[in-house]
Order: C-alpha cells, then structure tokens, then sequence
C-alpha cells in the first residue's frame, strides 16, 4: 500500500454487495429448502443469510470489489 493513500472507512460498494447476495440466494434458496427441510421461502431465506452472509460478504470484499485494495473492512479479509 502507497504511504498517504486513502482508505474507505465506509462500504461504498453496499448496493453491489447485496445484488450479488441476491443472485447466490436465488439460485440456492430452493435447494436449501429442501435440504434443511424449510417449508417457508422468507425462512429459508432469513436462514440462508443467517449461515451464509459473512461468507458471501467476505469473498466479494475480497476477491470481487473493485475498491478492495483501497478500503478498510475489506483490509479483514485480506484482499488480493
């Protein structure tokens, strides 16, 4: 990292976080639902972000984001 670069300390990618959330959950929901033997797709859902959100977060703060080198949360996952 450059000395005197600046670093978001704020998401600023959140609305690209959460369509890229919506996409996996959609492709997934149905097989979830049936896995773990959910009958309601809300609750299925509500379960799979529950499980799931910190790893979907995490691999778009470090690997997807375009800002990942520059921003301060994505620094946790250790970006590449």
């Amino acid at each position: 990292m450059l000395m005197g670069s600046t670093m978001f300390h704020e998401c600023m990618r959140l609305q690209d976080i959460l369509e890229a959330q919506i996409e996996i959950i959609e492709r997934h929901i149905d097989k979830h639902k049936w896995f773990h033997l959910i009958a309601d797709k809300d609750q299925a859902i509500a379960d799979f972000i529950e499980k799931y959100g910190f790893i979907m977060r995490e691999f778009y703060c470090s690997r997807v984001c375009k800002d990942r080198l520059e921003c301060e949360l994505a620094q946790l996952y250790h970006p590449k």
